[in-house]
């Protein structure tokens, strides 16, 4: 395969991803994230007062806002009811304007970055610029989820991609292609990471873009919402842990990933975020004793990490039902690849793990303790997702272990292409199930008769639906060919400091990503690896 048809490949695989997330971003309303009437009102007001849009209110925290962004949750906590509460005219443009303190001008709850720049996209018709929003951001991560795809070394692509694989349905799916900054605080996790550890791997140009991305990502995190800043701290010292090399260029490399954590850390400690998570979210008179709290959440935890599958959680305004077969495969597939990676590959992928794991579970632990509530209260599964998703990526990718231990998880060509066959189905399953919270009967119809959807050009429910699901079944297939075709390939590590490495089971690709040759490897260790693939 020519490095042209590679390209090809790639750039289609990003298609798909795009019009996966496209489909997301049409399948709900306006308002159908959490809180999106706070965040709908905060992005009109993101560039401060504009006639028509946003206007200063009686006193520093009311603000006029579009009343349609207000409004726009009518059907929150009413599973039964769809998304035509909002009305004909809703779809209409213009609109009135409505005094509220619910928006994040003049405060500093949220961190203005996703606001004002979202706030350029805004109009006078909240339903066209939230779609506008919603497919931009579903663009960003595509163009970085493709971008830094590209220029990884090999070695490390699959930690990329089956990172976000095995952790986007469908919370992920239904959040990076939406008006929430959580849209940022995902996208800047799931790429931060990989690209950091690229930026110690590669050489020349290409370590200096893998760097720009690597900021570029945290400065988005950062600018969407306090937690994310102390995520990437977690990010970069997880990075720094699989990448440590006692050599001089190492500690040079260091330094950007130095000036990351101190941006992150003044990003943290003026968060009004921060200040809710340190001193609780809620106003809970529980009785319970601190040490029962503990326990308590302890054990209860894992319905707070499965809650991103939608294992006892729901979509939307916590309110729209998946169908077990949702959660049943997606954690199949994310444990089975956990089981495969219980080995052991060395202190730097252990400090790595044990870190990034031990973030997953103390940092909701001590908010709800601190808040004075049991998992299912205050924390929700979308607050702790970016950890879950380090957390796989962490699992997955090689670190620099000079005996050649630790070269990323190997996965078989059958258990390749059952994640691919079974994410796809989930997939497919949950956009259907949150389009038709809000569409109501009729969701696959031919003639898209049904209670609510939106006007203009836009196809029918079944048309995006089809698109969609096709369109994440094409980016599973690209996924698993490049996948299998990466372990056949592989050979041992390359050499380092005098250091050769014993031949072991082949893994996920070491050839440099310029595409040049892989290492030589013995005859029956590339025969053993062609037939197993």
């Amino acid at each position: 395969m020519t490095r042209l048809s590679r390209l090809l490949i790639t750039l289609l695989a990003g298609l798909a991803v795009f019009l996966s997330l496209g489909a997301w971003a049409l399948s709900s309303p306006v308002g159908a994230t959490p809180d999106e009437e706070f965040h709908l009102a905060s992005i009109w007001c993101g560039s401060g007062p504009k006639e028509g849009m946003c206007q200063p209110g009686s006193d520093a925290r009311h603000w006029y806002v579009p009343k349609k962004a207000v409004d726009a949750p009518c059907y929150a906590f009413k599973p039964d009811k769809n998304a035509s509460c909002q009305g004909r005219s809703y779809l209409d443009e213009g609109f009135k304007l409505e005094q509220t303190k619910h928006v994040n001008a003049g405060s500093t709850q949220y961190p203005s970055g996703f606001y004002y720049w979202m706030s350029h996209l805004a109009s006078d018709n909240i339903a066209v610029s939230t779609i506008v929003m919603r497919l931009v951001n579903a663009a960003l991560f595509t163009v970085l989820l493709v971008g830094t795809w590209l220029l990884l070394p090999r070695r490390l692509r699959f930690s990329l991609s089956a990172g976000v694989a095995l952790t986007a349905v469908p919370l992920a799916m239904f959040l990076i292609p939406s008006v929430n900054p959580s849209s940022w605080s995902i996208i800047s996790i799931a790429v931060m990471f990989p690209a950091l550890l690229g930026y110690f791997a590669a050489k020349g140009w290409r370590m200096y873009a893998l760097g720009g991305i690597a900021l570029l990502t945290a400065l988005l995190g950062l600018g969407a919402r306090g937690d994310s800043a102390a995520y990437a701290i977690v990010g970069v010292c997880a990075a720094l842990a699989l990448s440590f090399r006692n050599e001089r260029g190492f500690y040079l490399r260091a330094l950007l990933p130095v000036v990351m954590v101190v941006l992150a850390a003044f990003a943290f400690l003026g968060a009004g975020q921060t200040s809710l998570a340190i001193n609780g979210m809620g106003k809970s008179q529980s009785t319970m004793s601190t040490t029962d709290l503990i326990v308590g959440n302890l054990l209860a935890m894992p319905g707070l990490w499965s809650g991103i599958y939608g294992l006892g959680w729901q979509l939307g305004w916590l309110d729209t039902a998946l169908h077990p077969v949702v959660w049943a495969f997606a954690i199949f597939c994310v444990l089975g690849v956990l089981f495969v990676a219980l080995r052991w590959r060395g202190w730097r992928k252990l400090v790595a793990v044990v870190g990034v794991g031990a973030a997953a579970l103390l940092v909701p632990l001590y908010i709800l303790v601190s808040s004075r509530v049991l998992v299912g209260y205050e924390v929700q599964p979308r607050y702790v997702l970016p950890l879950i998703i380090l957390f796989v990526a962490v699992v997955l990718a090689p670190s620099e272990d000079p005996r050649g231990r630790d070269r990323g998880v190997s996965l078989s060509s059958a258990q390749i292409w059952t994640i691919a066959v079974l994410l796809t189905a989930a997939n497919a399953v949950a956009l259907y199930d949150n389009m038709h919270r809000y569409t109501g009967s009729g969701t696959l119809t031919l003639r898209g008769a049904v209670a609510w959807w939106w006007r203009g050009a836009t196809p029918s429910p079944l048309v995006v639906w089809l698109i969609g699901s096709a369109a994440f079944a094409l980016a599973m297939v690209v996924f698993a060919l490049t996948a299998t075709r990466r372990r056949a390939e592989l050979g041992p590590l390359p050499e380092r400091e005098g250091v050769r490495p014993a031949p072991t089971e082949p893994s996920m690709g070491t050839e440099p990503s310029d595409g040049s040759a892989p290492s030589a490897q013995p005859t029956e260790s590339r025969e053993a690896a062609s037939a197993s693939a």
